[in-house]
């Protein structure tokens, strides 16, 4: 029996390439979205530094000629109306000391400005220093945020006074927010695009593939009538190889149709043949007194196995009463082996009727084979000539040595080869083997398809393994015993590479 494997199962070329696909598509979207944010962005910082020190010196260009009087509401009412126009609602005006004269809710008293702020204003308050700044500009880059000292002209000399404020510039932050919907909408039309294009890709040319693959799957399950069906209006690659698969599969339709039909009307033909081939295989009965019992298993409906039996009555020919058995076995197997023994019995009833010695018989068929085939075809074959008195002669050309056993001593003896099989060499002198059988002796006669039938790691059913099975069997019906051969052959062989015949008979 042979085992069959499970079909592997292929990987799926679309999932591959949609994974693949998709993951580049990812790949390339979060890149240029990055690259678009990160320049948008630091266009964003220095447009922010920019306007920021523009507003910085605007505003205090705006307040430079703007004298402050301490505790005096109303020359702070400019300032913070200025103050106000340009946004900024948050301020505080102090000294030097840190000492806080005014805030966006009125004039301060008794409060002082924390030290960290103090430090920073000191940046700028020294007029003789070479590395003083007209005014103190902190950024913050994540909200655009800034912070800023500038200095204020106090109404009596000598006293430094300075504007502390922190305001976020609206205008920077609404682009930074339109930023961030202008890459998502960037980000979620990439997707799309991908997406829809993938789309695109599946029915256009995987979808067809797909249908291509089904088709061929169907195909090569037996379903000769299973074509790749689309619309075929594109006139691209695919269209041409579905209309080349369809036209393929048509004709291998119609060849496998031809082929089939071919096929059952040599099976008809075959049946007929083995039925015809059958018809010269002569009854056992025609040998009652050897009790003879046969097996024939042809490896296909016709087989290159023949044999015959004959009764030879004393007379012209002979001085004794004979049996005799015939057993042929062609090279090959079929139809052709099947001519050659059928050519070699219909000579065989020629040949007998001028001579039964056994020597001659064999020889003249060799020389029927030889000359009739040109090819190499040749057959093994032995002729029996059994008498009354259990004398047996025997020819042999190149066929398996019969086996001649005797059960009351459990002696065993054998037939062998006297010269080459049928056909091999002209007017070949074939010897003729002479034994004295007694009753109750048994002679198997096979065909090498029963000893080299192979079984598992190519063993060979083997002769051994015969003449084992016959020992422990020795006394039982030739039929009986032939079932058992045939059965423990079953059991062992793994296939059957030739015909299979067997004849055994017992010595009156």
């Amino acid at each position: 029996m042979v085992n069959k494997e499970a079909p592997k199962k292929t990987k799926s070329l679309r999932l591959q390439i949609g994974i693949l696909y998709s993951f580049l598509a990812l790949v390339n979207i979060l890149f240029f979205s990055v690259m678009i944010f990160e320049n948008q962005t630091e266009l964003l910082v220095k447009n922010f530094q920019y306007q920021s020190d523009n507003f910085v010196t605007s505003v205090m260009s705006d307040l430079s000629t703007k004298s402050l009087e301490k505790e005096n509401e109303s020359s702070f009412k400019t300032i913070k109306e200025r103050l106000l126009y340009n946004e900024i609602t948050n301020f505080t005006i102090f000294d030097k000391e840190g000492n806080i004269w005014y805030k966006e809710t009125g004039i301060i008293s008794n409060e002082i400005l924390k030290d960290d702020i103090l430090k920073k204003s000191k940046e700028i308050s020294d007029k003789n220093s070479v590395f003083s700044n007209k005014y103190k500009l902190e950024l913050n880059k994540e909200d655009f945020a800034i912070r800023f000292f500038i200095p204020l002209k106090a109404e009596i000399d000598g006293i430094d006074i300075f504007l502390y404020t922190e305001l976020s510039i609206k205008s920077m932050r609404e682009r930074l927010t339109k930023l961030y919907y202008q890459i998502a909408i960037a980000f979620l039309w990439g997707l799309v695009s991908h997406i829809l294009f993938g789309i695109y890709i599946y029915k256009v040319i995987f979808s067809r593939v797909g249908i291509l693959k089904d088709a061929t799957d169907k195909m090569g399950q037996g379903k000769l009538d299973s074509r790749a069906e689309w619309k075929f209006s594109r006139d691209d690659e695919l269209d041409s190889l579905g209309t080349a698969f369809n036209d393929m599969a048509g004709k291998i339709q119609e060849t496998i149709t031809t082929i089939t039909k071919l096929n059952d009307e040599i099976s008809n033909e075959l049946k007929i043949g083995r039925e015809v081939q059958e018809l010269f295989l002569p009854p056992n009965k025609k040998l009652k007194d050897l009790k003879v019992a046969t097996s024939y298993r042809p490896m296909r409906e016709v087989s290159g196995d023949i044999y015959h039996f004959y009764k030879f009555p004393s007379g012209k020919m002979s001085k004794k009463d004979y049996y005799g058995i015939f057993f042929a076995d062609a090279s090959g197997h079929g139809v052709s082996a099947a001519l050659v023994t059928t050519v070699t019995l219909l000579s065989l009833e020629n040949i007998i009727s001028k001579s039964i010695h056994p020597g001659y018989v064999i020889q003249k068929l060799g020389d029927v084979i030889g000359t009739r085939f040109v090819s190499s075809f040749f057959a093994t074959a032995v002729f029996f000539l059994i008498s009354d008195d259990g004398e047996i002669l025997c020819s042999n050309a190149g066929h398996n040595a019969p086996i001649c056993f005797r059960p009351s001593t459990e002696e065993f003896f054998y037939f062998k080869s006297v010269g080459p099989p049928l056909g091999m060499v002209d007017e070949f002198d074939y010897k003729v083997s002479k034994f004295k059988a007694l009753p109750g002796d048994r002679l198997l006669i096979y065909s090498d398809g029963l000893v080299e039938s192979p079984g598992k790691n190519e063993e060979q059913f083997s002769e051994e393994r015969v003449i084992d099975l016959i020992k422990k069997n020795l006394h039982t019906p030739n039929k009986e015993l032939l079932n058992i051969l045939a059965t423990e052959l079953d059991n062992f062989a793994i296939e059957y590479r030739d015909d299979v015949s067997m004849i055994l008979l017992e010595i009156p």
